[in-house]
């Protein structure tokens, strides 16, 4: 079977790629990570770091996506499925690189200087571990949507093979 749109291997790669470094990141490397450091600012420093690098590359990734099915949309006008999960996941990741990974860095920062301080508020916030941990399950909820997105991306191009011949 020759393809005659070059976009399905490389539609299929950034997804399965992307689905892949996210089950490993949030169901192996993080478990591990909070499970052997006993500091939890430690570990969380750690987690930042590690999801701030993530979201680079899930824009790329994400965006690489969004291109590909711009182009074989143009080509194949039944490619809107695959359009459209690429632009909400897309969105997703803009969510998480410009506002909550910052958001959960200064929620942490805040947190563990408070801590060090024997407070637990700051001004705006009555408890900063209460909004951390609001912003945190936000993230978490984000990236559960963003999985089911990639996995129901990943499963429409198996079964609508026919749709990028």
């Amino acid at each position: 079977m020759k393809l005659k749109l070059p976009f399905y291997s490389l539609y299929l790669f950034f997804t399965s790629v992307w689905w892949g470094w996210t089950v490993l990141v949030d169901m192996v490397v993080v478990r591990i990570l909070f499970s052997r450091i006993d500091d939890i600012f430690v570990a969380g420093s750690i987690g930042m770091e590690l999801f701030s690098r993530l979201n680079q590359l899930e824009i790329v990734f994400s965006s690489a996506l969004v291109v590909i099915t711009v182009f074989s949309l143009r080509e194949k006008k039944h490619h809107v499925f695959e359009f459209v999960f690429a632009l909400f996941s897309w969105g997703i990741s803009m969510i998480y690189f410009s506002y909550l990974t910052p958001k959960l860095i200064t929620l942490t920062k805040l947190w563990k200087s408070s801590d060090l301080q024997g407070i637990i508020s700051a001004p705006g916030i009555p408890d900063i571990q209460q909004e951390h941990q609001f912003f945190h399950n936000l993230y978490i909820g984000l990236d559960s949507v963003k999985l089911v997105f990639l996995t129901l991306m990943i499963g429409a191009a198996f079964w609508r093979r026919e749709k990028w011949e």
